[in-house]
C-alpha cells in the first residue's frame, strides 16, 4: 500500500514527506523493524517510541506515525495523530490484510484460566477438522515474548502469517492490559470467553471496578459486532457481567449442577450449560455435561473425561465445550478433542521423585489461582510444602493477600523471588511476609525467606519426607526471571530434576 493511500482512511493531524512509498507493515519496536515498515510511535511507561524513529529508519522503515514533531528527513513520510494506540490497530489490520476476516478469532479473557482454556478450545478444535493456532503465554510473538497478547502491530503480523500458512482459527489470550491499550482494536472476534474474575493489575486499572469495566467492555464489543460471548457463572461478580452483557451471553456453570445431587447453587439463575463431576482424582475427572435443549441432544447430556487434574480445569474444560458447542461444532466431537489434552507446560504438572515424593508445578500467580491450586494440593499430600514469591512492578495490595492464603493452605511456606522485574525482591517480600504472619505461620519455623529460588527449592526438597506434596508456585513455564535490565535463566522444571 502506498504511503499517500492512508491518508483518506485515519484522522490525521498533519502528513508530510515523500508519499508514493510502498508500505509492505508496520512495528512498533525499532528492534523489529523489518524493511518497508511503518514505525508506530508508542508512549510507554518506561521508554517513548518516538525516541527511536530514527533507529527504525536506519533498520529499513520506510514511514513514521506518531503523536508528537519530530525531526525527521524531509523525504520520510510521518503521520502525526492525536492518539497512535486508537489508530494502531485498525492500521495495522490493513496494512497485513485484515486478517481477521479471513480467519476466525476466538478471545479468551479472566483473571485465571485462559491458558488452559485455550489448549482446550485448540484441541476441540482440531478434533472437528479445523486448523487452529494460539497466541498467549506460551504461544507469544518473537516481537513481545513476555506479552500475553502483543502489541498490534505484532498481533496482526502474526494473524496474517496464520491466515497464509492455511490456518482456520486463531485463539488468543485477551489480558486487560490488551484490551485498556487498544492492542487488539482491529481484530474481529468470532466469539469471547470470560472465565472469571477476582483481584489483579490494579497497578494499571486503579481499583477493581475500573478492571472489570475494561473486560466487560471486550464481551460488550464482541457481543454488538455479532460475536458469540461466553460467560461462566461461578465467581461473585459473575451476575455483573451477566447484567452488563444484557441478555447476549451464553453461560455455563459447575456449581449449576449441584442442584441435581442435592445441593443448593450458589444463586439462582440457572446456566446454558452444567456440569457434575462423577469421579475425580490426580490424573484428571469424569464430568457429566448437561447441553442447552435448543441443542436437540437425544439425551440431554453427554459425559467427558478431563486427563488435567483439580477442579478448576474441570470448569475451563467446561467453558471451551460450551464456546464450541455455541459455534456449531459436534459435542461429541468437541469432547473427544478435549479428553486428549493432557499436559500443558507449567499448569499443574505432576511428578514424583524417587523418594515418594510429590510435586506440583504450577503457574499460579494471582490470589484465586494460588487458593485453588492450594485447594487441589491439600487432597493430594500429607503435607504441603510450598514454594512461592510474588511478581513485581504489579499489584502491590494482592501480595499480603496472597501470603495469607499461602499460610491457610501450605503447611510450611518458603517465600522467594518469582519475576522481580524492576522491583527490589526483598521489598516484594516484604510486602507478602505480613500476610504469613496474620495466617498464623511464624518465621523459622513455619514459613522460611529465601530470596534466591534455587535455594529455596532445595531447601523445599530437603525438608521433605515420603508422602508430601511440594508445591512449586508463580512461574510455570517460564525460563527467565529479569531483575531490572538483567535476564537470569531459571527453569522450575529443571531444578526440580535435580531432586527427582
Amino acid at each position: 500500500m502506498r504511503a499517500r493511500e492512508l491518508i483518506p482512511l485515519f484522522p490525521w493531524v498533519s502528513v508530510r514527506g515523500e508519499l508514493d512509498r510502498e508500505i509492505s507493515g508496520c512495528a512498533s519496536d525499532s528492534r523489529s523493524v523489518a524493511p518497508g515498515d511503518l514505525f508506530i510511535c508508542f508512549k510507554g511507561e518506561r521508554s517513548d517510541g518516538h525516541d527511536f524513529a530514527l533507529e527504525a529508519l536506519q533498520r529499513g522503515a520506510l514511514a513514521v506515525a506518531g503523536e508528537q514533531e519530530l525531526e525527521l528527513p524531509s523525504e520520510v513520510p510521518y503521520f502525526r495523530t492525536a492518539d497512535s494506540r486508537t489508530l494502531a490497530g485498525p492500521l495495522a489490520s490493513l496494512l497485513y490484510g485484515e486478517p481477521s476476516k479471513k480467519l476466525g478469532c476466538i478471545g479468551v479473557t479472566g483473571t485465571s484460566g485462559k491458558t488452559t482454556t485455550t489448549y482446550f478450545i485448540r484441541e476441540g478444535l482440531r478434533f472437528c477438522g479445523i486448523s487452529a493456532e494460539l497466541i498467549g503465554s506460551l504461544n507469544p510473538t518473537p516481537e513481545h515474548p513476555f506479552f500475553t497478547t502483543p502489541e498490534a502491530p505484532a498481533l496482526q503480523k502474526q494473524l496474517a502469517k496464520m491466515a497464509t500458512g492455511g490456518v482456520q482459527m486463531a485463539i488468543l489470550e485477551v489480558s486487560s492490559h490488551a484490551i485498556h491499550f487498544q492492542r487488539i482494536s482491529g481484530v474481529r472476534f468470532a466469539a469471547a470467553l470470560l472465565t472469571n474474575l477476582y483481584r489483579d493489575h490494579l497497578e494499571l486499572h486503579g481499583n477493581e471496578e475500573a478492571y472489570a469495566q475494561v473486560k466487560l467492555s471486550f464481551l460488550q464489543s464482541v457481543g454488538a459486532a455479532g460475536g458469540a460471548v461466553l460467560l461462566n457463572l461461578d465467581f461473585p461478580k459473575s451476575d455483573y457481567f451477566h447484567e452488563g452483557c444484557a441478555g447476549m451471553a451464553c453461560t455455563f456453570s459447575m456449581e449449576r449442577a449441584a442442584a441435581s445431587v442435592g445441593l443448593k447453587p450458589a444463586r439462582a439463575r440457572v446456566a446454558d450449560f452444567s456440569a457434575r463431576i462423577l469421579e475425580e482424582s490426580a490424573s484428571g475427572s469424569l464430568v457429566e455435561i448437561t447441553l442447552p435443549q435448543a441443542m436437540n441432544s437425544p439425551t440431554g447430556s453427554l459425559v467427558m473425561p478431563v486427563q488435567l487434574p483439580g477442579r478448576v480445569n474441570t470448569a475451563n474444560a467446561l467453558g471451551a465445550f460450551a464456546l464450541l458447542a455455541v459455534l456449531g461444532m459436534d459435542p461429541v466431537g468437541i469432547a473427544e478433542g478435549i479428553t486428549r489434552l493432557r499436559e500443558i507446560p507449567g499448569r499443574y504438572s505432576m511428578s514424583r521423585t524417587t523418594r515418594g515424593i510429590q510435586v506440583l508445578i504450577d503457574y499460579a500467580h494471582t490470589p484465586i489461582a494460588l487458593s485453588q491450586m492450594l485447594t487441589f494440593a491439600r487432597s493430594q499430600g500429607e503435607r504441603v510444602l510450598l514454594v512461592f514469591g510474588c511478581v513485581g512492578a504489579g499489584d502491590r495490595g494482592k501480595r499480603p493477600l496472597m501470603g495469607q492464603i499461602a499460610a491457610q493452605g501450605a503447611d510450611r511456606v518458603y517465600l522467594t523471588t518469582d519475576d522481580p522485574r524492576g522491583e527490589d525482591p526483598a521489598r516484594i517480600t516484604a510486602d507478602t511476609e505480613p500476610g504469613l504472619r496474620s495466617g498464623g505461620k511464624c518465621p523459622g519455623r513455619d514459613y522460611f525467606l529465601i530470596l534466591d529460588r534455587r535455594q529455596a527449592i532445595a531447601q523445599a526438597f530437603a525438608d521433605s519426607r515420603e508422602g508430601d506434596l511440594v508445591v512449586i508456585a508463580g512461574r510455570g513455564h517460564e525460563t527467565v526471571q529479569r531483575f531490572g535490565n538483567e535476564l537470569v535463566h531459571l527453569n522450575d522444571e529443571e531444578e526440580v530434576a535435580r531432586w527427582s
